[in-house]
């Protein structure tokens, strides 16, 4: 296993440990019993049941798999590994560290819906992260295999991370993702042929472009060229979207230096900007192409109900998806043509007067037309927000059918859309909304979706203990 990423497990064993001796600690001053057991019942969530079985693992898990992964099997993922975890989990022995890594998931999304803290010293989750950890290390330290069950859990190692800070408003590291593509060349025993496997890269591969896209880093070469050249993996659209997504994040890395380039500045401006125009025709050419069952349907606002509008309808736009995932691969294309239009108006100012990209008169033009797409893109994003949410504007049961969400026609909305929508549509929306604050947007918008922001930290608790 490469130094760096045994460096970064070793840090991050460290860190965790402390934090259990701390955990300890706190226990051992408490007048009652060091388990949790009276705190989830005083506390819990109403979508929780009040009294919780003497196992709360068992009970964490059933939790998990139930309200997170086995819905996913109906909504059918496009492209993602969530409905191949509970198969590579049963598959697992139980010195795997897939079963500390899921457990310490299951265990910090049953706190939350709690209204409890992943984050606290007294979380039972924490421990688990750090048996999964050590169990991980220890693993390859012996030489040992990397099978499906070994890469995931460097997944759910890195989804128990996203959910702790999504819930302590930290940024997300995502040190789990660093050595992950190494693992997948190391793999040896056996070949990336069956359908888990193919998730599973998937998977490391999305994760790893879309950190990339939101930090406006570069992605290793060698990063992607490891899951690329993994065997048999299909060509999906939403591994071909990711195929050009991996190409923006570069050039994104590369336009931020644009202002402190001493010299041949017009140059520099000018090639980036001819290879934003190109990646954005791509991306163009991607929508074309993409299957047509996955496009929205738009509806008009008398035609969304009044408790949805009044939660938070823009301009009287909503898009209904076929699914939460195709959403959010959707709402991801989106974002990276943002990207691309902010880097095509950072470009011209460093051009010569008279310079234009061939497919266009002018500079001027070439303004106007990325600002209008910007506007119209964010728009998407916002039209987005009650397919995600619903008119929820408080914390209630993940599988409240209670809720109203905009629907097509007369048809009812899907059973497994109130769990899904729940269960991931708040963590969806902020990895988009956040971006909509630093755009040019029309008078007013900018508020609405800070008003939007704040509505998803108060439904999920988020910066408060829980979600």
């Amino acid at each position: 296993m490469p130094s760096q990423f045994d460096a970064a497990w070793k840090d991050q064993n460290a860190v965790a440990s402390r934090a259990v001796q701390r955990r300890l600690k706190a226990g051992e001053k408490d007048d009652g019993p060091r388990g949790t057991s009276n705190e989830l019942t005083r506390r819990h969530s109403p979508g929780v049941p009040g009294v919780l079985p003497q196992d709360h693992n068992d009970y964490a898990l059933t939790f998990f798999f139930n309200s997170y992964l086995l819905l996913s099997l109906a909504s059918k993922p496009l492209g993602g590994y969530l409905d191949c975890i509970y198969p590579v989990w049963t598959q697992s022995s139980p010195e795997s560290p897939l079963r500390p890594a899921i457990t310490a998931v299951a265990m910090s999304l049953l706190e939350a819906w709690s209204w409890m803290n992943p984050n606290s010293p007294q979380s039972l989750a924490r421990p688990h992260y750090v048996r999964g950890i050590a169990a991980l290390r220890r693993h390859l330290q012996n030489g040992g295999d990397v099978d499906d069950d070994i890469l995931m859990a460097t997944l759910m190692l890195d989804m128990y991370d996203g959910i702790t800070s999504f819930c302590g408003a930290r940024s997300h590291t995502g040190v789990h993702l660093i050595g992950s593509a190494a693992l997948i060349e190391k793999r040896q025993r056996r070949p990336f042929n069956g359908e888990a496997s193919h998730k599973i890269i998937s998977g490391i591969r999305s994760m790893i472009v879309g950190r990339a896209l939101r930090n406006q880093e570069s992605v290793s070469s060698d990063a992607l060229t490891r899951t690329s050249n993994a065997q048999n993996i299909p060509r999906t659209p939403q591994y071909e979207l990711e195929e050009i997504q991996f190409e923006v994040a570069n050039l994104l890395a590369s336009a931020s230096a644009l202002e402190t380039t001493p010299v041949n500045r017009p140059s520099l401006a000018s090639e980036i900007l001819a290879k934003a125009h190109g990646l954005d025709q791509r991306l163009l050419d991607w929508t074309a192409a993409m299957p047509p069952d996955w496009k929205p349907t738009s509806c008009d606002a008398e035609s969304v109900p009044r408790t949805i509008r009044d939660a938070g309808l823009y301009h009287d736009r909503c898009d209904i998806y076929p699914s939460i995932f195709t959403a959010t691969t959707l709402t991801s294309h989106a974002s990276s043509r943002i990207n691309l239009q902010l880097t095509i108006l950072a470009c011209l100012p460093h051009l010569p007067t008279r310079a234009a990209h061939p497919f266009l008169s002018s500079a001027q033009e070439q303004q106007r037309t990325a600002r209008a797409t910007v506007q119209r893109l964010a728009d998407t994003i916002c039209a987005s927000v009650p397919f995600y949410l619903g008119d929820r504007a408080s914390v209630l049961r993940i599988d409240d059918q209670t809720i109203r969400y905009p629907r097509v026609g007369s048809g009812a909305t899907p059973v497994e859309h109130y769990r899904t929508a729940a269960a991931y549509g708040g963590m969806f929306l902020m990895q988009r909304l956040p971006q909509l604050l630093a755009l040019p947007l029309r008078e007013g918008q900018r508020e609405w979706v800070l008003g939007q922001m704040g509505r998803v930290k108060r439904v999920y608790l988020a910066r408060e203990g829980g979600f």
